[in-house]
């Protein structure tokens, strides 16, 4: 097979590369029209999820209520946070210009308070009430002075009132910003004028503190910190890693040529995703990295092998040997870590599934082009110049030494990692403590839960009536993980049918009254809302601020459970995610998608590692064509893994829901290295110094690739760049010096 591929690529060259480009250039179309952008976070988790099918159901009824919070802290002067608070509604109120949030509230008006005065009344209250019907609607007409009692009740002044958690000193305003998943930004323009209203007024309100959080300012940060992170990321590795090209390869043709076949590739790839998925997630969009870090290594090889031959042969006849023993290892390399990635598939995380399928794809489409294109590329552009006959590479692993003797030496450190194993195993699961804590929204976030208990999660049930909601709350306070309950029954009593007909008493004596205008006195003003809100239904008589948190638009009846203890730490979701599952089984909410999706991430992990080693071992076997080679192999990145696991808490970092992937990554690029090196040894085992220096300079691009993310702010992204880049290198140890002097001293054993 690879002596056709050589003569294809050889004798066909402009052939090969001219398909190659027009089906990149394809792709590259399918990508930029037709490969859509889906940022909901909400699509990370399988559909076919039971819980999901439960979240989706309540958003369906309720809508998303998991807004952002502009905080105020009052600092002691309640009357300017009050002022602030304010300011704020006036700034996010556009009036009708084209809106730039949705649904905020921020107080609950005097003329609100009123309009649910009928329900919110106690069952004496309403009784009163009733009883002054009628001289409830003369007042509402304006004939204040025949019923002076009433007229002066209604006459007493009112304030707003500011939205705060029960006992808590800090006011919030709520606010929905628009979002659009067909950007990686959904909150982008909504956030951003929120943030300019908050930066405005709080200039205007020096004595307070003015700050912004919540779910979608987390989610947007995030993006924020990641993407600047990404960017300054990939400047400083892009710029180290080409000037070694330059200096391994002495020069930059070959390196340029290599990059243009890996352009290649991601035309192909960009085709692929859009054919096999049709979108990216927020997690599948790493998938260049993906090929960053390990597609540009197959071309190493390649370019590597190339210029073996290249010193004593013509550029068709190097390449085409270049292709016939390099191909194997190659397409076996990239099997391997293909099958890493497609093991994810059988995970229950969707958005895994979906990087599993992109990644590996894109990895068996650039080890296609290393073995096609590059080499076409190579026959066209590099033929100049006469072969130059350079003496060989030295092994350095071939220099005399008791070769037993060194191969214990050089287990030792593996040996001495072992009892550190443990505790590198140690999942951290908070996503708050991943964010980069210099960010104003993480540092809000804690204050609320500081203030307040953990006012910004709630799990949510949903109950057909007030008997329902009642029983609900009872269960409830029988859990000390659950701090309280929320419902409509913290604004309005039990209903009742006496309830009901006292109340259709005052909404009948004033049906038909006109809404005084405004200017108005006071107490007909608070007549006609009291005689209005009795004739509407229950959430349209709440005030708006409460309203969608209370009774969906069909009247169900929500019920808020929040925990008692910081949520964004796993043991206190788990053990309170428990708690409201005893009290209803079918309770959802956020609480309940972020504890199952971290579970699922963590046993996607122990899947996908599991799957990934039994994976590139059957490849390695199909590859070497024999069992003991291929246990070889898995031996070699088992050891680089082990030795990962034991370094990172050295470097006071653990396996955490940002860098977990690293694991099965560095299974699928260390059986590449050892692939490669096992191959060489079983052709060529005097020459295998070129084979080594090329995989000891792939490992060291990929440390240096993934290592420049330990720059970043966001903590996530360090250990991430951490654990690859400490990975890596102990991959390339592991394949580099221990495995050549394991198979040497068995050659002489």
């Amino acid at each position: 097979m690879m002596r056709r591929l050589a003569a294809l690529v050889t004798g066909w060259p402009r052939a090969v590369v001219a398909a190659s480009v027009v089906l990149a250039a394809l792709g590259a179309w399918l990508g930029v029209f037709h490969l859509r952008i889906d940022s909901d976070t909400d699509s990370l988790i399988a559909p076919d999820r039971p819980f999901m099918a439960d979240y989706r159901a309540f958003l369906a009824e309720f809508g998303d209520l998991e807004g952002a919070v502009i905080v105020v802290d009052p600092k002691g002067d309640d009357a300017a946070a009050r002022s602030a608070v304010d300011a704020l509604a006036a700034a996010l109120d556009l009036g009708d210009e084209k809106p730039l949030v949705g649904r905020w509230a921020a107080t609950i008006s005097p003329g609100e308070q009123w309009r649910l005065a009928s329900w919110a009344a106690s069952d004496a209250e309403l009784r009163a009430m009733a009883m002054e019907a009628d001289a409830i609607a003369a007042v509402a007409r304006g004939d204040t002075r025949g019923h002076p009692v009433v007229a002066a009740a209604l006459s007493a002044e009112r304030s707003a009132e500011y939205l705060q958690a029960p006992g808590g000193r800090l006011f919030f305003v709520e606010v929905s910003p628009l979002k659009d998943f067909t950007a990686l930004d959904p909150f982008r323009p909504s956030l951003d004028f929120v943030r300019v209203a908050v930066r405005e007024v709080a200039e205007d309100h020096p004595t307070v503190e003015i700050g912004l959080t919540g779910k979608p300012v987390l989610m947007d940060d995030e993006m924020r910190t990641a993407n600047a992170d990404m960017a300054r990321a990939s400047l400083v590795s892009v710029t180290i890693i080409t000037v070694l090209f330059i200096v391994v390869f002495r020069g930059v043709r070959r390196p340029l040529l290599a990059l243009v076949a890996f352009a290649v590739a991601t035309g192909w790839t960009f085709g692929a995703a859009t054919l096999l998925v049709g979108h990216l997630n927020l997690l599948s969009t790493v998938f260049m990295l993906v090929l960053v870090g390990a597609g540009l290594d197959y071309g190493v090889h390649v370019v590597s092998r190339y210029g073996e031959y290249r010193r004593a042969r013509p550029a068709a006849e190097a390449v085409a040997l270049a292709v016939r023993h390099i191909g194997p290892g190659t397409l076996a390399g990239a099997a391997g870590s293909a099958a890493v990635f497609f093991g994810a598939i059988f995970t229950d995380f969707g958005g895994l599934r979906e990087l599993g399928v992109i990644a590996g794809a894109g990895l068996l489409l650039c080890a296609l082009a290393m073995v096609t294109v590059l080499p076409a590329l190579l026959v066209l552009l590099d033929a100049k110049g006469a072969p130059t006959a350079v003496a060989p590479s030295v092994d350095p692993t071939t220099t005399p030494r008791p070769r037993w003797l060194a191969l214990a030496a050089a287990l030792v450190p593996i040996v001495a990692c072992l009892p550190l194993i443990p505790a590198g195993l140690r999942f951290e699961s908070n996503l708050l403590e991943l964010q980069s804590p210099s960010l104003a929204s993480v540092q809000w976030e804690k204050r609320i839960f500081a203030d307040s208990a953990s006012a910004s999660w709630f799990a949510a049930s949903t109950a057909r009536d007030f008997d329902e909601i009642a029983a609900l709350r009872e269960r409830a306070a029988q859990h000390p993980e659950i701090l309280r309950s929320e419902s409509v029954l913290d604004a309005v009593p039990r209903e009742t049918p006496e309830r009901a007909a006292l109340r259709a008493k005052v909404a009948a004596a004033g049906a038909g009254i006109e809404q005084p205008p405004i200017g108005a006195p006071p107490a007909m003003r608070a007549a006609w809302e009291i005689a209005a809100g009795a004739a509407l239904p229950l959430r349209a008589a709440l005030p708006e601020a409460i309203a969608p948190r209370l009774v969906s638009p069909n009247g169900a009846f929500l019920v808020r459970f929040i925990p008692r203890d910081d949520a964004w730490e796993e043991e206190a979701l788990a053990r309170f995610v428990g708690a409201v599952r005893a009290v209803d089984p079918r309770v959802t909410g956020v609480p309940i998608t972020q504890l199952e999706s971290i579970r699922d991430m963590r046993q996607a992990f122990i899947d996908s590692s599991i799957w990934a080693l039994v994976a590139v071992t059957v490849i390695a076997a199909i590859s070497f064509r024999a069992v003991w080679p291929a246990l070889l192999a898995t031996a070699t990145v088992v050891a680089g893994v082990a030795m990962t696991l034991a370094l990172l808490p050295l470097f006071g970092s653990h396996l955490n829901l940002a860098n977990f992937f690293a694991v099965p990554m560095l299974i699928g690029l260390g059986i590449d290295s050892a692939i490669h090196i096992i191959h060489r040894f079983r052709s060529d085992p005097a020459n295998t110094g070129p084979t080594l220096r090329a995989v000891a300079f792939t490992a060291l691009t990929t440390a240096i690739g993934f290592g420049a993310l330990v720059l970043a702010e966001h903590r996530g992204m360090q250990s991430l760049g951490l654990a690859m880049a400490v990975g890596s290198l102990a991959c390339m140890y592991a394949a580099c010096v221990v495995l050549p002097l394991f198979l040497r001293a068995r050659i002489g054993a």
